[in-house]
């Protein structure tokens, strides 16, 4: 894939994310199944934590909630979606009486090399449902592994991403690439254009990211998964989780 294609589908994902904020914030209110899944395997105690893709930030108000928060960065690119995420009202209950925690929002856009320069180093690094909407499969790579350079000696990196292809009623939202003015040629292998039906009809770019192709990146990053399973959605498998360290 050259690099204007790969503009191409960053632009359209902005203006989709631009576009259906309210809709997309408004899908994503409640914790996900397999969120509880990954807390077993990290340490039992508050945690710093960098969340790169943060959307309305609902990860971080789930390890609030049970007790597992000191200090969360959020970062998108989505203005829309900080805002939703950057609310009084809404960090007003992530904390409790007994639990004073630090939370901020920045905006960046992790396509960028370098997005991350002068964030603090995190405990865990979280990056869910977010490394699939980045074209170029060097980039996810460069990618994940300036994702691992923010996390502390002895942490974790926490990546999830859709399974869509394993879903007969998710595969029924796939698209021509004819309908961005692509073809199959200008994109990589796992590139697809999938529809989005709340709050009006929009398009998105997204990579199928699978347990090979988790496998691949982690190598190139130089990190060992640690551990992996699937959960979500109807058929419960609709996500893949996997959590990964520095070997050693």
């Amino acid at each position: 894939m050259n690099d204007s294609v790969a503009q191409q589908l960053l632009d359209l994902n902005r203006k989709f994310y631009d576009t259906f904020a309210p809709s997309f914030d408004l899908s994503r209110q409640t914790p996900q199944p397999g969120f509880a899944q990954t807390l077993t395997q990290f340490p039992d105690r508050p945690l710093t934590v960098l969340d790169v893709g943060c959307g309305n930030g609902r990860y971080g108000y789930f390890l609030a909630q049970n007790g597992r928060l000191f200090r969360y960065t959020g970062v998108d690119f989505s203005v829309g979606l900080l805002g939703f995420a950057d609310n009084m009202e809404r960090l007003d209950s992530w904390g409790t009486p007994d639990q004073a925690l630090q939370i901020d929002f920045h905006e960046a856009d992790m396509s960028q090399v370098g997005f991350l320069q002068g964030m603090r180093k995190a405990d865990l690094v979280v990056c869910l449902s977010a490394m699939q909407h980045i074209p170029q499969r060097i980039r996810r790579a460069q990618l994940l592994q300036e994702m691992s350079q923010h996390m502390e000696a002895g942490g974790r990196l926490l990546l999830g991403n859709w399974q869509f292809l394993g879903s007969e009623r998710q595969r029924r939202k796939l698209r021509s690439w004819e309908n961005v003015d692509l073809t199959e040629g200008d994109v990589e292998k796992g590139d697809y254009l999938l529809s989005w039906n709340r709050g009006g009809y929009g398009e998105r770019y997204v990579c199928l990211i699978d347990e090979e192709e988790t496998a691949y990146l982690a190598g190139m990053a130089g990190l060992e998964i640690v551990h992996q399973f699937r959960a979500d959605g109807r058929e419960g498998n609709l996500n893949l989780y996997t959590i990964m360290c520095r070997p050693g």
